[in-house]
C-alpha cells in the first residue's frame, strides 16, 4: 500500500460505510499498480460499476476542482499523496 494517508477534501459517503473503505483501498491500489490517470480512473469506476451498479464517474489528476451533479451518498472528493480523485454516481 501507499504510505501515503488520503485526505478527504467533500463527501456525501457515509463516514463509516462499506463504499468509502472501498473507494480509498480501490483508488489506493489503482495508483500503485498503473500508471496513467485514465487507468487509475479506468480501474476504479469498473470496481465500482461492477460493485454498486452503473454509471460511476472516476476523475483523477493532480490538482483539480470539481462541481458535479450526483446522486444522494455517491459523491467522494479526496486526495491520496498528490493524486486527487473525485468519484460519483450520476445517470
Amino acid at each position: 500500500m501507499l504510505s501515503a494517508r488520503p485526505s478527504v477534501r467533500c463527501s456525501d459517503m457515509d463516514d463509516h460505510g462499506e463504499m468509502k473503505a472501498d473507494a480509498l483501498t480501490v483508488a489506493a491500489a489503482a495508483i500503485e499498480t498503473t500508471v496513467t490517470e485514465k487507468e487509475q480512473s479506468k480501474h476504479i469506476k469498473q470496481f465500482f460499476d461492477s460493485k454498486y451498479g452503473p454509471t460511476w464517474h472516476v476523475i483523477v489528476g493532480c490538482d483539480f476542482k470539481a462541481h458535479v451533479t450526483h446522486e444522494a451518498k455517491t459523491f467522494f472528493f479526496f486526495y491520496i499523496g498528490k493524486t486527487a480523485i473525485c468519484l460519483y454516481k450520476a445517470g
